[in-house]
């Protein structure tokens, strides 16, 4: 496995305990995903500044995948998570503790919503995202229709969106036989393929310079391009052609 390139102090402002936190997690990740897995790995991420890494959601696994990814390129990540997981008792304390980021999906207010979320990337951090929301229901596994939260968060902070697309974790852990599939993967070692796509400008493609200046049909259309950035990437992985849904349904 390639090893994480080291990275400055000031590119992590969650403090000195999500930094430790971080480490812990990620050296315990790296060592169930290589005792677990067989991974390959394509494409780059930008070395520094503030990015928006968005994945396709197969598996509870996906983001342990999704952070291992990030490390091989220098980065560290903190992921947004649903609010609802950082109130639950063992669960809530593990997430703050490695510096993840709560979004509360209730609020009538985006803005607000997505604050902490902002707040990373204006510290020129790297934050990951499912832009579907949950693991995909399709019967093929191909990604559903985004939300609109990652095209607001590149409009106001200028972050570019890198599609990350993982195919395998749900091998490792999926919806069916999930406690067999993860007590026999030592032995199985199911191959976990994830390919980096180009990062994607939201400014320039939509032609606005913020999430306010934006109308919903154009906060739709850039949830829709970055889902057909992450199909194309997707379909790379699979080596099959995408049918026409993928990305796009509900």
């Amino acid at each position: 496995m390639t090893a994480c390139l080291p990275v400055s102090p000031s590119a992590w402002s969650a403090g000195r305990s999500a930094e430790r936190g971080y480490r812990v997690l990620l050296r315990t990740v790296r060592f169930l995903l290589h005792l677990c897995t067989r991974r390959t790995q394509t494409g780059d991420l930008p070395s520094e500044g503030a990015v928006i890494v968005v994945g396709n959601h197969l598996s509870v696994a996906d983001a342990f995948v999704l952070t291992a990814a990030v490390a091989r390129q220098g980065r560290r990540i903190r992921m947004l998570g649903t609010a609802g997981l950082f109130r639950a008792p063992v669960i809530g304390p593990l997430l703050r503790a490695v510096g993840y980021i709560p979004v509360d999906r209730r609020s009538s207010d985006p803005a607000s919503a997505l604050g902490p979320a902002r707040a990373a990337l204006e510290a020129g951090q790297c934050i990951g995202l499912y832009p579907e929301g949950a693991i995909t229901q399709d019967p093929d596994a191909w990604p559903a229709r985004g939300k609109t939260g990652v095209v607001r968060l590149a409009l106001d902070t200028g972050a570019p969106v890198v599609p990350l697309a993982q195919w395998g974790t749900h091998q490792l852990v999926g919806k069916q036989g999930t406690r067999w599939r993860a007590v026999l993967s030592p032995l199985t070692r199911p191959r976990v393929d994830v390919r980096l796509g180009a990062p994607l400008d939201l400014r320039a493609l939509l032609g606005v310079g913020s999430a306010a200046e934006a109308t919903a049909a154009q906060l739709r259309a850039g949830a829709d391009a970055v889902m057909d950035a992450l199909v194309a990437e997707l379909v790379v992985l699979r080596g099959e052609p995408a049918p026409p849904h993928a990305g796009r349904h509900c």
